[in-house]
Order: structure tokens, then sequence, then C-alpha cells
């Protein structure tokens, strides 16, 4: 994922995947038109996000029995599924920091069950709804993950450093922790780690002291370091161009130790990142700092289609 394709035609969503969002079939609030206005205020509200949804529930679930196994999607599904992603595209607009973590969740869970069980009954679904839909889950997981940063952030303040940096800077993250559709092999998959934007050859550092355990290819994961450091913790750097360091070296934290390609099965040039804790992989957020420059990581979104990368967040 090189700097390139993150600033070059940037588009909320992929071209093509849905018409500009339409307003709710449902009378909308006065706080709703202030958000749709640009206002100030604080935009929806969890009573009525979760009408929203439970709207939307009910009609899908109504269209479910009107048809039998392997059906095409009825339109009033379509029409139904178009309405709740332009209540995504209102509740996404919120700035993080006057999201509900609670909202996100339930937005996200519940659309991954219904988007599951049409996909079990209906046999064809309109494309471009469906990278539609699932570009907003996306925006959704990524904005989970702002928000997580933001209270790691607050309950942190203190003057002590940071035990773990970021091996790369600036900090751009593409693809946070959790599960996602696999842009190569297109099936649901765990990302045990997070994806941070890199130039070819950029310089990889350490992210604290410790030992190598590995340098050197790792299969899918292309030329690959992993570093040992106290506490039963491992850190793995991937898709590497280049590897600097070798088995068994002692590494001080900032030391370089490779440098960013797209090794193994990479769409781009990356930095594959991950932490691990007791032989489990832990979501490196919960455990960075802020930068080097003391910034705070900004984050993007990719498309549900190769396409450009578009920015979902900036540096406070």
């Amino acid at each position: 994922m090189s700097f390139d394709e993150l600033y070059s035609d940037p588009a909320p969503y992929p071209s093509g995947a849905v018409e500009a969002p339409r307003a709710p079939a449902r009378r909308a609030s006065s706080r709703e038109l202030t958000l749709e206005q640009g206002g100030e205020g604080e935009g929806l509200d969890s009573p009525e996000l979760r009408e929203a949804l439970a709207h939307f529930v009910t009609l899908a679930r109504a269209a479910r029995t009107q048809v039998p196994q392997g059906s095409p999607m009825p339109e009033a599904q379509v029409v139904n599924w178009r309405e709740i992603n332009s209540w995504m595209d209102a509740f996404l607009r919120i700035p993080a920091r006057k999201t509900s973590p609670l909202d996100v969740v339930r937005t996200r869970t519940t659309l991954e069950a219904e988007l599951e069980l049409d996909a079990r009954l209906y046999g064809d679904i309109p494309a471009d709804l469906a990278d539609a839909v699932l570009a907003r889950m996306d925006a959704l997981a990524t904005r989970m993950a702002e928000l997580r940063r933001l209270q790691s952030r607050a309950s942190s303040r203190s003057n002590k450093a940071p035990r773990f940096t970021w091996p790369v800077e600036p900090v751009i993250v593409t693809s946070v922790f959790g599960t996602r559709l696999h842009p190569i092999l297109g099936t649901e998959r765990e990302h045990q780690g997070l994806d941070l934007a890199a130039k070819r050859g950029q310089l990889v550092t350490a992210s604290s002291k410790g030992v190598v355990l590995r340098a050197g290819p790792a299969g899918g994961h292309g030329n690959q370091v992993i570093i040992q450091h106290d506490g039963d913790v491992t850190t793995r750097y991937s898709h590497l161009s280049r590897v600097l360091v070798v088995t068994g070296d002692v590494v001080e934290q900032g030391d370089v130790v490779g440098a960013a390609g797209r090794t193994g099965l990479a769409t781009g040039v990356h930095l594959h990142f991950e932490l691990w804790k007791d032989g489990v992989p832990s979501d490196p957020l919960d455990e960075l700092g802020p930068t080097d420059s003391g910034e705070e990581p900004s984050f993007v979104q990719r498309g549900a289609s190769p396409g450009p990368y578009v920015t979902q967040g900036h540096r406070p």
C-alpha cells in the first residue's frame, strides 16, 4: 500500500458502489437535520440509532419470508440496505470523539448478522450494493479502532515513556486488527496485526529491545523478522523487501531490522506489524503510544474493491 495509492483520487467509497446516499424514508429528527446540514450538533444519539437499526431488521426479516431459497434479493430489501447505508454515512460523519463505542459495536454486529442471513438466502445480491455495505463495515471497524486509541490515550496520560514504539513513521494505519475480508484470498480471516503504510525501502525499526527469533522468508508473510521481548511478548514485522538482522541479534528500541516491501501475500508496499502476548495476538493499538514526534496515528480506510485509499482520520 504505497503513499501514492493513499492520496490519489480520494472518494468516500468505491466508485459505483452505490449512488449518493438517500435520506431515510422515516422522518428525520431535528438533530439529524442539523447533522445533515453540517452543524455542530452531537449527531445521532443512541435511541435514534437503535430505532433505525430495529426498523431495518424488521424490514429485512419480512423480506426474507417472501421469497424461496436462491431467489435474487428483492427490490424492497435493496432499498432497505441503501437506506441503512445512508444512516451509516450520517453516523460516520460524526467526529470520533462524539461517537459512542456502544453505538459502533451495535451497528456493526447487527448489520453483519443481517448481511450473513441475506447471503445464505438470496442467490444474487447486487455487487455494487455488497461492495457498498462492506466498505461501510470497514469504516465502522476503523472508527472502533480510533475510539479505542482515544480511550487508551486518556487512561494512560503520564510522563512514562511507552514500552513499545512505532516501527515506521509517519504512522498511517491502513488496516486494523480483527476480522476482515482478505484482500487477495477473498475469504474472511482474522487480521492479527496492523497494516502500516510505507514507501518501498523505508527503514523498519524494532518496537522495543529484544532478541531476534526469526529473520528470513516466512511464507505468506514474505520476509519477516520476529523479536522476543521481556514478559513473553513478541513483535513481528512482515512483507519486508530486505532483512537487516540475523537470528540471535540483540536489538535496542529503534534499531533498524529491515526495509519495507511487498514480499509474500501483499497487494502493495506496506508493513504488517503484529504484537503477541503469551502466544496470542494482541491489538498493537493497545500498547503503542504516540509517534516519536508526539502525534497520534492516522487512520485510512481501504475501499471494498481495489482503488484509492481515503483518509479517515488525521493527527490532532
